[in-house]
């Protein structure tokens, strides 16, 4: 797909899209369209169009149509979203973000459960989101999660929750210091990343200076070149 074929994509409205998407049988092409059709997410045709495909027998395009659904809220979204928690991870994941973007909180029990997943992606986003939910009684949870837990994404995700879920402003740099830890004695590539994305979003003034420091800290340790580049983004966002 060339360069000017992604610009005249990206100017097409939803009906547009759906046309294009309607003749199109290559995969690749149909995750884009999806995505593009995600900024209409909300419009009753795209929502069934996007519906349609989140039923589809490829993995790809399901994970694809539920983070193009994340902005929709509607009950026959959060059905499906609920339906597909036993889908494979890459959809799962799709799944569990929306729920908590959502803050469908009659969803908790089936998130907790998921903490109990052998893949350590979906106890990573189950862990992180339900940070989302408004209800403090999941620090308990989260923290007795901490004490098995040997995956420092699933770790880090932990952590997440915990300080989306804390009270008082005061308890938060605590947990933010086990992040800290937690990302200068990782060796697991993936846990650093996600670490280094959750600090970069918890970087608010009263915790900047903290943060950062961190950050540097790893930064000026950090061998591997795709890392380094991100702790050099989210420095200078943050900064």
């Amino acid at each position: 797909m060339t360069p000017e074929n992604i610009k005249n994509i990206k100017k097409m409205n939803a009906k547009e899209l759906q046309k294009k998407l309607k003749n199109t049988t290559d995969e690749g092409m149909q995750i884009f369209l999806l995505t593009e059709l995600g900024k209409f997410s909300k419009g009753a045709t795209v929502q069934e169009t996007l519906l349609r495909y989140a039923g589809s027998p490829s993995v790809a395009l399901r994970s694809t149509a539920f983070d193009a659904l994340i902005k929709n809220g509607n009950k026959e979204v959060i059905s499906a979203a609920i339906k597909h928690l036993d889908d494979e991870y890459k959809v799962v994941i799709r799944c569990i973000e929306l729920l908590g973007f959502h803050r469908v909180v009659n969803t908790i029990p089936l998130l907790k459960s998921l903490m109990d997943s052998p893949n350590k992606w979906i106890r990573f986003y189950a862990a992180d989101n339900l940070g989302d939910m408004n209800d403090d009684s999941l620090i308990s949870f989260l923290s007795t999660q901490l004490e098995g837990e040997i995956e420092d994404i699933v770790r880090s995700g932990c952590y997440s929750g915990i300080i989306k879920l804390v009270e008082y402003e005061e308890d938060i740099p605590f947990w933010i210091g086990k992040m800290g830890e937690l990302l200068m004695n990782t060796k697991d590539p993936d846990a650093a990343y996600v670490t280094i994305n959750s600090l970069t979003d918890f970087a608010d003034a009263p915790f900047s200076k903290q943060i950062v420091t961190i950050l540097q800290s790893r930064l000026d340790i950090e061998e591997d070149k795709k890392l380094s580049r991100l702790l050099e983004w989210s420095l200078a966002c943050i900064e």
